[in-house]
This record gives structure tokens, sequence and C-alpha cells, in this order.
């Protein structure tokens, strides 16, 4: 069986990785994948094909969507992709399924029907189901909350950290983000009231040259609301070591460490509410992340675990 992979820029960011990390196991041992992708290279496990390329010429016997979709048009393409697979003969699965931003407008993507041939169609969560259904998609789904914390903890960095209580920060960079937590400075100076002296570690997960980088946003948030707090592992300021080093095994590890985590990213919350660590979600301007991973799992949430929404009006 050959298979093809489509995912919105495969592999980029933590989140990505994460996501995809267990595929090539749940789709069976040494089955060859293809990564549609327009780079000549593809990591370890994978051989890229071109989107142009026509799939059912290259033998693919199926085809698998995986991961967060954000860009409509990167949703589209996979799913035309998909389609002509499907058409040819090929099996479609859904696995670690999410849309949001653009992704999730309301009005139908392009080549949605495809859906209904998937088996199985698992999404992470309930939005993306809420999504399915304002695009009155007849496939039959499945949520399988966050599967990315099935990723085995890598305890590596861990010893890098010192004794005492611990905040993991991941807080999203780029100008509207900013501005909405500077309209809540008092609000937050008082949550964070409690954690003064503890030490502070950045959980980024967005690629270091993305405008939304959270390692800049995780920094500019410190620096505001406890100003001359250094923040633990500075070595994840370097691209490079970040890209090498931070697996997301071991952000796993390193979330288990912490006293609380305070995000308003999704892969940080579900690594919490995993090791029972407490998560504070922080809903910031339009984005989501947060608020879809606390109340997907508001029956099972750590103690002290809750979700900031701002004040009405």
């Amino acid at each position: 069986m050959l298979t093809l992979l489509l995912a919105e820029r495969p592999f980029r960011d933590l989140r990505s990785r994460a996501l995809l990390a267990n595929l090539p196991a749940q789709l069976g041992g040494g089955t060859a994948l293809l990564l549609s992708t327009a780079s000549s290279t593809a990591p370890a496990g994978f051989e890229p094909l071109s989107p142009e390329a026509d799939p059912a010429a290259h033998g693919v016997t199926r085809v698998v969507i995986a991961g967060a979709f954000q860009e409509r048009p990167q949703l589209e393409q996979a799913f035309a992709i998909a389609g002509r697979a499907v058409a040819a003969g090929a099996a479609l699965e859904l696995r670690a399924f999410t849309v949001e931003r653009g992704a999730a407008m309301r009005d139908p993507p392009r080549g949605v029907e495809v859906l209904a041939r998937a088996s199985p169609l698992e999404l992470r969560e309930h939005h993306t189901a809420n999504a399915l259904m304002v695009w009155r998609s007849p496939a039959a789904f499945r949520i399988r909350p966050y599967p990315e914390c099935a990723v085995a903890p890598d305890d590596a960095l861990v010893s890098l950290l010192p004794e005492g209580p611990i905040l993991g920060l991941s807080i999203l960079g780029g100008g509207q983000m900013r501005q909405a937590w500077t309209a809540r400075l008092a609000e937050l100076r008082a949550l964070l009231a409690p954690m003064q002296g503890w030490a502070m570690l950045p959980l980024p997960m967005e690629h270091a040259a993305s405008p939304m980088d959270d390692f800049a946003g995780t920094r500019d948030f410190l620096a505001a609301l406890l100003p001359g707090t250094p923040m633990l592992l500075p070595e994840l300021a370097q691209e490079v070591w970040r890209r090498r080093q931070f697996t997301p095994g071991r952000m796993r590890a390193l979330v288990a460490r912490c006293g609380a985590v305070l995000t308003n990213q999704d892969l940080p919350a579900a690594f919490a509410i995993a090791a029972g660590v407490p998560a504070i979600g922080l809903a910031l301007g339009t984005d989501r992340r947060a608020i879809t991973c606390l109340t997907q799992f508001a029956n099972i949430l750590p103690p002290g675990s809750r979700l900031l929404h701002p004040p009405r009006g």
C-alpha cells in the first residue's frame, strides 16, 4: 500500500510535528509514505511528492489528510488532491484533523464532499465538528481529542530546570495578540501575583520565523507583566537549537515538570491537562485555540485550571 499524506505546511512547527509524529505507526509499519510538499526533501520516513503530481500515476492507494489547517486555500488544495486520488480508487482517511481561522469560515470549502468517502474520519476537537456541521457535510466523524498527547515524553531537557515551582508560558506573538493582552494588564497581574518568584519556562510551538512566534510573544508578555524575571532555557531563542532540540516529546516532559501552564495555545494546554498540571487558558483576540482545548476537556481539567475570557463590555 502506498500512502500519501496531505497536511498544511507539514512538520514546519512543533504542533505539526506533534500531530503527525505518530502517524507512521498508526498507518502500519513498513508502509511506504509520500508527503505532499513543494519541497524537494521530506522528513525521515517520507518521500516528497509535488502537490501538482497525479496521485494515481504514482501508485497512491491511500490518502491521509491530517493535522491542523488554518488557511482556506491549503484546505481546498488538500480536498482537491484527495478527490483526484479517491476518483482513481484510493482510500481516504482523516487523522487528528483540525480547522481553524480562515480554514473554518462558515461557507463550505470547495471539495468538502470528498469527506463523505473518508473512513476513519477522526477530528481533534468539537470546534472542527461544528465546522463540518455548519458546512452541512454528511460525513460520519468521531472526535479523538488531541491525539498528540500520546507522544512519549522525553526527559532530555528536564535536568536543565531548577528546583522549585515553574510556570510554563506560551503566548502568541504579533501586534493583535499584544494589543489584546495589553488591554488586560491589571487582570493579568492579579492572576500572576501568586506566582511571583516562580521560574518562568517558555513553551514555544510556532515556527521561529512566524510573525506570531510565541517565543517572542512570551518574552514580551513576561517583560510587561513580571519585568526583570528571566526565562529558563534561553537557548530557545536560537532558531537552530529550537528546531533540533525542542521536540514534542521534550515539550511534554517539560510541561509535566511545571506547577501550572498559562497559554493561549492548544498544544501546551493539552500536554498540561494530560500530565495533571493546571492549565490556565487565555482568550486573546480572535484566536480560540486555548478556548477549544479547555472546553474539549472541561470534565477532566486538573484542579486549578481555568479559562480567562475578556470581561464583558
